[in-house]
């Protein structure tokens, strides 16, 4: 039970300042997460929403825990290269 409710309280998903990668084209969407309560399809859902109009894919650029400007209840932070358009 305890379990449920700790999940219940975790933070939701949101969108941060993208991490140091190389350069590219293509315009990127950082997303902090909780690992325990955030799915891969919501995350690529997510990450899609913010990319420019016209986006057909996604790519995962970078993903990093350590060192970054998520709270530490979402520590893990994946950045997405949007494709297409």
């Amino acid at each position: 039970m305890s379990v449920l409710l700790l999940s219940a309280c975790a933070d939701p998903p949101s969108v941060t300042e993208p991490t140091a990668t190389e350069k590219t084209q293509s315009p990127v969407v950082s997303i902090c997460y909780s690992g325990q309560t955030t799915t891969r399809d919501a995350l690529a859902d997510m990450a899609l929403s913010h990319c420019p109009a016209g986006t057909t894919g996604l790519e995962v650029w970078d993903h990093d825990t350590f060192w970054n400007d998520c709270p530490i209840s979402k520590k893990n932070r994946v950045t997405y290269r949007c494709l297409g358009g």
